[in-house]
This record gives structure tokens, sequence and C-alpha cells, in this order.
């Protein structure tokens, strides 16, 4: 449940403040904590290179993946920002894990959404397709022939 008092924002019983809380069993259903260490693990960092980036300590970050803490609203606004997420991806479970920017090209999302109606084969086709076009560009940049 979502509800806020007065500016003050409740999440399935958790109060996100701007001092971290302990964390209720009904905090830890919004499973933040997994989602920050998922991200910290998927960019190779320890617990200490993400405290150094939050300017926070590594027990911070050992807690909030732990889920005996949940960050506060600060804290998960600037992780956000250093793994180029949207807060609603930690706050959310349906939410996907897309850049904060996405594409601008409106058009180009709609066509995106549709790549999971694909088969296998097409959707492997796709990929092949995409990847050349990247490799293309890059080999023309390198030769100084692309912008």
């Amino acid at each position: 449940m979502l509800y806020g008092v007065k500016g003050v924002l409740f999440v399935n019983g958790a109060l996100f403040g701007t001092a971290p809380i302990l964390a209720s069993q009904e905090a830890g259903m919004l499973r933040i904590g997994p989602k920050i260490e998922s991200l910290r693990a998927a960019k190779g960092w320890k617990q200490e290179d993400l405290a150094k980036r939050m300017k926070t300590t590594a027990s911070a970050v050992s807690r909030w993946e732990s889920g005996k803490i949940v960050p506060s609203a600060e804290a998960l606004a600037q992780l956000a920002q250093v793994f180029d997420v949207t807060v609603d991806y930690f706050l959310f479970e349906d939410v996907p894990l897309k850049p904060r920017g996405g594409f601008k090209d409106p058009e180009l999302v709609k066509q995106f959404e549709q790549i999971d109606n694909l088969d296998a084969e097409a959707r492997i086709g796709f990929k092949r397709f995409l990847k050349a076009l990247i490799a293309e560009k890059k080999v023309n940049e390198a030769l100084g022939h692309g912008k």
C-alpha cells in the first residue's frame, strides 16, 4: 500500500523520510535490498564502491541490501541516479529495469514494445540486425566517417 500524510511517504507501512528507518517485515516485501545488490553486482562494484559513490558507509549499503533498514527518500533518489534507473524501479515490483531517460523517439518506443510479441527466431534476427547496425556505426566513427 502506498500513501502519504503531510508530505511523508509510506509504502507497505514503511516510512520514507529524510533518514533511514528500521525495516519491518512489510517493508522487506518491497525487495529494495536485492535490487540494490543486483545492480551493484552487475557493475562489478563492492559495497565499499557504492558507498563511496553515495557518500555513505559500506555498513549502510550492507543494511540496505540485507533489508535491515530501508534507504531514505534522498538515498533512493541518489541510488536511482547512480544506477540510471527510476525510483519506481526500487519501490514497485512490476516496474521494468529501464534507464531513466529511455528512448526519445516515440515511434521507436512503440516498435520496441512490440518485440516481445515476435517469435524467438524473429527476436534473434532482430538482435543480430541491431548488433550489425551498432557495429557499423562504431567502425564508421573509428574511421572518421560517422558523426
